[in-house]
């Protein structure tokens, strides 16, 4: 027995080796944020919501700091919620598991239809939406993530700030957060005193701006796309402004 341990010793040797040189080859690129997504990365606010145009990597961000709560967070417990549950498998969806990927170490349960996240230290990430409001929501979390935070009433967000107070949490620091574009002047979210908004804009994203804040081709073709947008769209998705269609805008 021993005599076939040493035997397979230098393979075993010769294997750890190569996954050596290959994480050295292939290393792990993680993102660059900056700008608010930066900001929102290192809140700790039990309200907090990153907003802004399209393809400003809100939504990225917002994963990206749910999967670092969980993975540092044993056996907690979260929540990707979107007001209805079928838009999320093309959404946000498709962007976790990208982050998920990326990082490792997380195993995905339910097939096409995820119903939750699994992750090596016990933590836990559930899929749900407020049309089918399953018992996920109906328990404690330690974290949440609202993707499309616009697409609620202020009923539905402080029915889950009632989700994480922190009873029955892992978490000293419980957080419902969330990421949207503008709507109108008045929406709950410009107003709710409690939420900590963060303001992103086009150059945060460095798929679309470079280090040295140089639009990138890929931002020429995303803005591009973005600016031909007419009315009150342009003015949300391109320009950032939380407008009306009378014309009533935050021009901050």
């Amino acid at each position: 027995r021993a005599a076939a341990l040493l035997q397979a010793l230098p393979l075993a040797m010769a294997d750890m080796d190569l996954e050596r040189e290959q994480e050295i080859a292939n290393p792990v690129v993680l993102p660059t944020f900056r700008g608010a997504a930066l900001e929102f990365l290192a809140a700790t606010d039990a309200e907090q919501i990153l907003a802004g145009p399209a393809e400003t990597g809100k939504t990225w961000a917002a994963c990206f700091k749910l999967d670092s709560l969980l993975r540092k967070t044993p056996k907690a417990n979260a929540a990707i919620v979107r007001k209805i549950r079928a838009d999320m498998g093309a959404t946000v969806l498709r962007t976790w598991d990208r982050i998920i990927a990326l990082r490792g170490g997380v195993s995905r349960f339910g097939g096409e239809r995820a119903e939750f996240y699994s992750y090596k230290n016990g933590a836990r990430c559930y899929v749900a939406g407020l049309d089918d409001p399953t018992k996920v929501l109906s328990s404690e979390m330690d974290f949440a993530l609202v993707n499309q935070a616009e697409q609620l009433t202020l009923s539905d967000w402080e029915f889950l700030t009632t989700r994480t107070t922190g009873r029955g949490a892992v978490t000293r620091s419980p957080v419902l957060m969330g990421d949207c574009n503008p709507a109108g002047p008045k929406h709950w979210i410009k107003t709710r005193p409690s939420i900590r908004l963060f303001e992103s804009h086009h150059v945060d994203n460095p798929t679309l701006y470079d280090e040295e804040g140089k639009i990138t081709e890929q931002g020429k073709r995303s803005l591009s796309a973005l600016q031909a947008l007419t009315g009150i769209r342009r003015s949300r998705y391109f320009e950032g402004l939380w407008i009306t269609s009378e014309g009533a805008v935050y021009r901050e």
